[in-house]
């Protein structure tokens, strides 16, 4: 009879391993089982326990159920796992050589080889059934993790001590003690927030299966968890958590902990800080890692600060900031973690070395918002050069032009310490390296109750006012560009475009604004409902910019970011607006608060005007839409009709389909993709 392991070929992939355990009765009339599944790292994800009895002497341990009709527990086991493992092991002494069949590799674990340590793992006899799995292969790939481990085979003894805690409880005795009938246990999975077991303090569920007092439900779990290498040492107080990350989320960490190069590319407003400050408090409670950097925008440098505060509160933390002076005696400071900007790591690459001489290497270097370093710049170059251990990358949007950029971001990502640092170039070998170290998820995926995100793109009649300016400088405009002749240039047509697109935000004559005109018709209906609402545009001025729509919008109280805003008042800006009500509306540049910021209190984002970049929309978006919001976000974006924003926008939908159907969900910046005769042609000079 073959056991077939359940979608072991695709499902296996995740990293899971089974490890069994077929113990036989001291009187010889049963034989007491159990199937412990793990991820490849030893973390606990499930565990089956069976008994079988019979009235004679039972066949082979482990062994399926012949002709003499002797029930084995292994296909009852098998049929109640939870999850679908890559391979299996045993101890040879209780699988039988022609194994139990199925789909997956079974290895039988033997005792230590002679004259090494008893627990030495990794020098036990081992014996394939069929044959050892292929080293590409997904079972290949989980073999290598679990052998990176001090003991490897350590879960066998896990499963040994949870099977006798079991079956020393009275109720489970009773429960499987019926000759001849297999009873079979599932143990009821841990709470996806605190990882503590789903039954502590209640009884099973009616009908479950599982009549197991909850008092032993949490002693096997204890049993089963994972030992040091994965947990907080006996000596320490284990580490206690402001709250619950979610299961994704918990991976992520997971992923951080075990690798020391990750590009995290989470979609925005699925807690990539988060993740990092949890993996970043873990390893250094278990002593792997020393100080830190993290390099950030200005604009989130203190949330950062705000989220290790709540995350891992007995981290110290300093920002690097201020004049250089100052800066060299931070910089030099005995601290868990140094926060900086990416302007002051550039700044002060030169001195680093010099700064940082009595403390070595960083033991990881996190560069959030890590598309800052897409161009081989000044910034990228001190970014790579930063001695390191582990380098993690974060960004929603690896890629926003162009691949190149990606091999730029993967040129600190996979950094061994090596020299020279490694050089990626577009092509297969970036992409195959991308796919190993890059861990993505999408809000879609992950976030079944985040309420939805709706896009509403309004065409608006310019106002007369800006009708007249608008069209005398579209007019001139062309003039002028006739007349350079063969010395046009790109940058003479995106100047125009600049000029004619602020003219459609506000008449720079009269003040007339038909947007914003829309815009406060909207807020007067939502505010009064108790809507809040976020205004962008990537113009600051006080003609057609941030200051010219808060000036529009006052009757609704509006609160100002920019990138003129002090960063050491953003964070007193944010919780004003969070607080309160008195503050309606949020008024925002596209560049410097479109990152890092938390604003799940608006509930509407309104465009004033458009980005060539639509990741770069999507991340202004993210503020609202993102953990925490329980309303729906609206998304409206504005288009003047009969204008160069409508030309613009025909050629961008174009574009992003295609984009669409080629790049899962990585927008591409645009205005670099259009050619010089697109350009040109926006106004009919090809």
């Amino acid at each position: 009879m073959s056991v077939p392991f359940r979608g072991a070929g695709e499902q296996g992939r995740f990293g899971v391993a089974a490890w069994l355990r077929f113990i036989e009765e001291e009187d010889g009339r049963g034989v007491r089982a159990c199937l412990f599944e793990t991820s490849i790292r030893g973390e606990p994800l499930g565990f089956v326990f069976a008994r079988t009895g019979w009235e004679e002497p039972p066949p082979e341990p482990g062994a399926a159920a012949g002709d003499n009709g002797k029930p084995s527990p292994a296909a009852a086991l098998f049929g109640a796992s939870t999850t679908a493992p890559a391979l299996a092991f045993g101890l040879a002494e209780e699988i039988p050589a022609q194994g139990l069949g199925g789909g997956a590799p079974l290895c039988r674990v033997g005792p230590p080889l002679p004259h090494t340590a008893g627990s030495d793992g990794l020098r036990r006899r081992v014996q394939w059934v069929t044959e050892a799995p292929q080293p590409e292969s997904v079972a290949g790939e989980a073999l290598d993790g679990i052998m990176k481990g001090d003991d490897p085979f350590e879960p066998l003894a896990r499963a040994a001590k949870a099977l006798a805690e079991a079956f020393a409880d009275s109720r489970v005795r009773a429960l499987t003690g019926i000759p001849g009938l297999t009873t079979v246990v599932a143990l009821p999975p841990r709470t996806e927030d605190t990882g503590a077991p789903a039954a502590f303090g209640t009884a099973p569920a009616p009908g479950s299966g599982n009549d197991v007092d909850p008092g032993l439900i949490a002693r096997l779990w204890a049993v089963l968890a994972a030992p040091w290498r994965y947990s907080p040492p006996a000596d320490r107080v284990p580490l206690e958590w402001p709250g619950g990350l979610m299961p994704f989320q918990r991976d992520g960490v997971q992923a951080l902990i075990e690798m020391d190069r990750l590009l995290l590319s989470d979609d925005m407003g699925l807690g990539k800080t988060v993740q990092a400050v949890a993996a970043l408090r873990i390893l250094k409670a278990r002593g792997k890692i020393g100080s830190c950097l993290v390099v950030a925008p200005v604009g989130v440098l203190d949330q950062w600060r705000r989220e290790l505060a709540k995350w891992a509160p007995e981290l110290s933390a300093i920002i690097v900031r201020g004049p250089a002076d100052d800066r060299a005696w931070q910089w030099r400071a005995a601290t868990d973690v140094a926060l900086a900007s990416y302007d002051v790591l550039r700044s002060d690459a030169g001195n680093l070395s010099k700064f940082r001489e009595a403390r070595g290497p960083w033991g990881v270097v996190v560069l959030d918002e890590a598309q800052r370093i897409k161009n081989r710049n000044e910034t990228s170059a001190a970014a790579k050069a930063l001695p390191r251990a582990r380098s993690w990358a974060l960004t929603g949007t690896p890629i926003e032009n162009h691949e190149e950029e990606l091999a730029s971001i993967m040129e600190f990502v996979d950094h061994d310490g090596t020299a020279p640092p490694k050089r990626y170039r577009p092509g297969p070998a970036l992409l195959r390296r991308h796919r190993e170290v890059q861990l993505r998820r999408k809000k879609n995926d992950v976030l079944d109750d985040l309420p939805p995100k709706l896009e509403t793109r309004v065409t608006i009649d310019l106002h007369p006012d800006q009708r007249d300016s608008y069209d005398r400088a579209e007019r001139e405009g062309i003039v002028y560009l006739k007349s350079l002749g063969a010395e046009i240039d790109v940058r003479h047509v995106l100047e125009l475009i600049a000029r004619l697109k602020q003219i459609c935000n506000v008449d720079p004559r009269t003040g007339a604004s038909s947007k914003l005109a829309d815009v406060k018709d909207r807020l007067s209906a939502l505010t009064a409902q108790g809507h809040k609402a976020l205004v962008f545009s990537q113009y600051t001025s006080a003609a057609s910019g941030v200051a010219a729509a808060a000036d529009y919008l006052r009757e609704f109280d509006p609160l100002v970011l920019t990138g003129d805003t002090p960063p050491d008042e953003r964070p007193a800006l944010i919780d004003r607006f969070k607080s309160r009500a008195a503050h309606k509306v949020m008024v925002l540049s596209l560049r410097a608060g479109g990152l890092g910021l938390n604003l799940q209190e608006a509930s509407y984002v309104f465009h004033l005007d458009r980005w060539w970049n639509p990741a770069v929309e999507r991340q202004a978006e993210g503020r609202a839409h993102r953990i925490g919001q329980t309303v729906k976000v609206n998304a409206i974006k504005y288009t003047c009709a009969d204008t160069i924003e409508e030309r613009i926008d025909r050629i961008l939908q174009r574009k992003q389909e295609l984009f669409d159907r080629l790049v899962d969900d990585v927008s591409l910046d645009l205005s670099a993709r259009m050619s010089r005769a697109e350009l040109l042609g926006l106004f009919g000079l090809q």
